[in-house]
């Protein structure tokens, strides 16, 4: 019997290259081109019961076997087991398992040398043995696949009639075969798993959808039983930080009042300005997280590497820069709540990463190796167009699911017109409190004016508005401080004819940034572009 020690010739002697006369370099010539072909024929092929017929048959061919086993270890089980067989005729054996030499195979495996046996029934090494006197074996070759030091198996060819049909020629052939053999054999696993994770991400991400439904169907038969109620009745619990009792803003009060009382994830809509960020100090300060941390992050006002160190953390060395280990907002905000603001903004690489944590609960600092677990509940808001950033494949759709779980929409300022006069009191008497005067009277025609003006800004237009008042005015706010009221929102006019559509583009963007006296935060509102689409434009047309 020989473990595997006779000294490897390589390929050009084993073919008969360098030997004497032409036929020999002629004959090895030719059986190198078809070993050539065979391990191209492997590589190609990723179906895993195809390749291991290939591979079955290509050793039956190149040694003169009678039958051919590829035994493969799995994780778990206590001896490998035979994954295919094959004999001379390209049948498929039966009962495979019982034709192989376990005593063989464990050798193979444990020692991760190749066992060739002339007879395996005068064998000393295999005697006494049941197996090998009851299968009548005579010659045997198993060669190990090897894949980065590690055994996958063997394989396994013998033949119940010659003895010594295998010579150590044939060993060292199939020796560097089975290297082949065992590199397609990883990747055709390789690929099955990756074949296993897409249906199990399709399964999950259908029952997630199913779910989602439900809830959803859930959560508009609360509104429903909501909306029949009297617009009079009051919310359940107190919200002194939100302004404004008009029926929209009870409307969604009442909808927070189930909402606080769950830890699901809540999508919170709304035009920019309307107070998304108050409404989600609301809802956690209500909830069961209230004595943890509450952490809220702009996506858009932050470039996405930047963004990523920031959610996540870093460690020391993983940039220039960072010469000392962060933790990230996630990991401050562990048992409490995560508000993320813009999150229609956010870069898709970006969604992946966030999508990890909310069904993982863990994530990676950059640079990092450790995977750190959480438990923080997500609360996002966003003024985009998630419908549409959907359909474009700017916004995952598994991740806007994770995200609206629950869904509340602040409505805009036009749509609760009778919460201005408690919202600018309220702003007077925070500004008076931050300069220590009285707050300013406003006359009626005043607020008449205030009412009527449509605060496309919405509330934090109204906030700096009242603000700049209280610094203009002398004790009473009057009509004609207000004159100069809504100058920063004028429309913008383009005359289209003659014109490409880049001309256009660059012309409103100069006209938005005209009307709203170079602030480009306003500019950007008044052409209904994320901050971060609308800077890029401004770099396209050399307008920073």
């Amino acid at each position: 019997m020989s473990g595997g020690d006779e000294p490897k010739r390589g390929l050009a002697a084993w073919f008969g290259f360098g030997g004497a006369g032409d036929e020999a370099t002629a004959a090895g010539g030719a059986q190198l081109k078809r070993l050539l072909e065979i391990n191209q024929a492997l590589a190609a092929e990723l179906d895993k019961a195809r390749l291991y017929s290939k591979i079955l048959d290509a050793a039956v061919e190149l040694t003169g076997a009678e039958r051919a086993f590829l035994v493969l270890s799995s994780a778990g089980d206590e001896e490998p087991a035979v994954a295919a067989s094959r004999n001379v005729d390209r049948e498929e054996i039966r009962s495979a398992i019982s034709k192989v030499s376990k005593t063989v195979v464990r050798k193979v495996v444990e020692s991760g040398a190749t066992q060739r046996i002339e007879s395996a029934l005068d064998d000393p090494s295999l005697q006494p043995s049941q197996s090998i006197s009851g299968m009548r074996l005579v010659s045997i070759l198993a060669v190990p696949l090897k894949m980065r030091g590690t055994v996958l198996g063997c394989l396994y060819l013998d033949n119940r009639f010659q003895r010594g049909i295998f010579t150590p020629d044939h060993q060292q052939l199939m020796e560097l075969f089975a290297d082949q053999a065992a590199v397609a054999v990883e990747n055709a696993r390789l690929m099955a798993q990756n074949a296993a994770a897409r249906v199990e991400l399709e399964q999950l991400n259908g029952k997630l959808s199913v779910r989602v439904a439900v809830q959803e169907v859930e959560l508009q038969s609360m509104r429903d039983a909501l909306m029949q109620r009297p617009d009079a009745t009051p919310p359940r619990h107190d919200y002194p930080e939100i302004i404004g009792r008009s029926p929209s803003m009870l409307e969604m009060l009442r909808l927070l009042d189930v909402v606080v009382e769950t830890d699901y994830p809540v999508l919170i809509l709304g035009e920019s300005g309307v107070g998304k960020e108050v409404v989600a100090r609301a809802i956690h300060r209500l909830g069961r997280r209230a004595t943890k941390a509450f952490l809220a992050e702009n996506c858009a006002a932050i470039a996405e590497n930047l963004l990523e160190a920031e959610l996540f953390g870093y460690v020391k060395g993983a940039f220039t820069g960072a010469d000392k280990d962060k933790r990230g907002l996630f990991e401050e905000a562990h048992g409490g709540t995560l508000f993320l603001d813009e999150i229609g903004d956010m870069e898709v690489a970006m969604q992946r990463k966030l999508l990890r944590v909310l069904q993982e609960g863990e994530f990676r600092k950059v640079g990092g190796h450790d995977s750190i677990k959480v438990d923080v509940r997500i609360l996002s808001a966003t003024n985009a167009d998630l419908a549409r950033k959907l359909e474009d494949g700017s916004f995952r759709e598994d991740l806007y699911f994770r995200l609206k779980v629950m869904t509340v929409r602040v409505p805009p300022l036009r749509e609760r017109r009778g919460d201005i006069p408690a919202l600018i009191d309220f702003f007077l008497r925070d500004a008076a409190k931050r300069t220590a005067r009285p707050p300013p009277e406003v006359t009626p025609e005043a607020l008449q004016t205030l009412c009527n003006y449509a605060w496309p800004g919405n509330v934090r237009e109204l906030k700096n508005e009242v603000l700049k008042l209280v610094a203009l005015s002398d004790g009473k706010i009057e009509p004609r401080h207000l004159r100069g009221l809504g100058e920063g929102t004028r429309p913008i006019h383009l005359a289209l004819a003659g014109r490409t559509l880049e001309d256009l583009e660059k012309e409103a963007i100069r006209q938005a940034l005209e009307a709203a006296r170079g602030k480009r935060i306003e500019a950007a509102r008044l052409l209904g572009l994320p901050r971060r689409t609308f800077y890029n434009r401004l770099k396209k047309y050399g307008l920073l």
